[in-house]
């Protein structure tokens, strides 16, 4: 058996070392595809030397072996090098993981529970899983892709409606606001907003809005690319982040108006394929990204296990880690 040993993330120092080995992992089709790799840079960015969230695994002669780090809080995202799944690494990231969300939790009145989302093909990963005490939550995750060079629709909006980018600070805080309305609970801020503009995967014409005759807004759609995909796996991919649309338009074929423009705007970006995350409890949603060109990809299961026991509700991690931030939260 392997020796490998555990410690803490260096930061900045060994961001791309843990980076490289994430993209070997990718290269191999190992685990879940998402977060996408700029996502994982710009969290690995974010952790200090020694944080708690963060954890390597190296062998005997000092190379890195396995990665993992929370998100949320409370969901464990891991990768490990090609040909070192072993099932003793496995284990011990999920020790680590059991562990972190029990001192994070600590005094908050919380019941420490570590999520972690498995491609359902992965047999070997959820026989451990489940051999370690987790549980399979009912919810379920789509990861669905469709490829640009396929014949996209015309985008037909409901008369009245132009669908256009993004053009000024007025429109970015019409599409926070509407944003907000539509998910109901979701507090997403202009701050936030303006982080995700940041992105490297940012593009202005991926960034589209719905208007209505009197100038309101009344839906919107945000695709990203992922400029670390094609630079170090050569895959020109993007991902649908948001599709929303405002209440009374619903159920008039603008949702999916919106995703067509979207695709075609990702296409004359110079992408190959558009990627995208579901409930898999919206079957209408569903449905909707099907009928767009979409097919399934992988199906994640979320397998969680308490770490502590108390009498306090059970904290899950947000719909921004369990769809990648999407989806249309009713189909039109």
């Amino acid at each position: 058996m392997r020796t490998c040993f555990q410690r803490d993330y260096r930061g900045a120092s060994e961001l791309e070392l843990v980076l490289n080995l994430w993209c070997a992992a990718r290269a191999v089709d190992q685990g879940d595809p998402w977060p996408p790799l700029d996502t994982l840079r710009a969290e690995l960015a974010a952790r200090q030397a020694g944080a708690r969230d963060a954890q390597v695994w190296e062998d005997t002669h000092g190379d890195l072996v396995g990665v993992a780090i929370l998100l949320d809080e409370c969901v464990m995202v891991a990768c490990a090098r090609p040909g070192a799944e072993t099932e003793a690494l496995t284990t011990a990231m999920l020790a680590w993981g059991l562990q972190s969300v029990a001192r994070i939790a600590c005094g908050c009145g919380e019941r420490p529970c570590l999520f972690v989302p498995v491609r359902s093909d992965d047999r070997r990963l959820i026989a451990l899983l489940e051999r370690s005490g987790f549980q399979a939550d009912p919810w379920r995750t789509l990861r669905m892709r469709r490829s640009l060079h396929a014949p996209i629709a015309e985008p037909q909006p409901p008369p009245g409606i132009v669908i256009r980018p993004v053009a000024d600070a007025r429109d970015v805080a019409a599409v926070a606001a509407l944003h907000s309305a539509v998910f109901a609970g979701s507090a997403r801020s202009l701050d936030e907003r303006a982080a995700l503009m940041r992105a490297p995967g940012y593009q202005p014409a991926l960034d589209l809005i719905a208007v209505g005759r009197n100038g309101v807004l009344v839906g919107y759609a945000l695709g990203m690319a992922a400029p670390l995909e094609r630079e170090r796996l050569g895959q020109a991919c993007g991902w649908i982040e948001f599709v929303g649309v405002e209440r009374s338009q619903r159920g008039r074929g603008l949702g999916r108006a919106l995703i067509l423009h979207l695709l075609r705007a990702m296409r004359d970006a110079g992408l190959d394929t558009a990627l995208l995350s579901a409930g898999a409890a919206n079957l209408a949603a569903c449905r909707l990204f099907a009928a767009c060109g979409f097919n399934l990809w992988h199906e994640i299961s979320w397998y969680v296990r308490e770490a502590g026991t108390g009498e306090a509700a059970l904290v899950y991690p947000t719909r921004a880690y369990r769809e990648s931030r999407l989806p249309l939260p009713s189909p039109s």
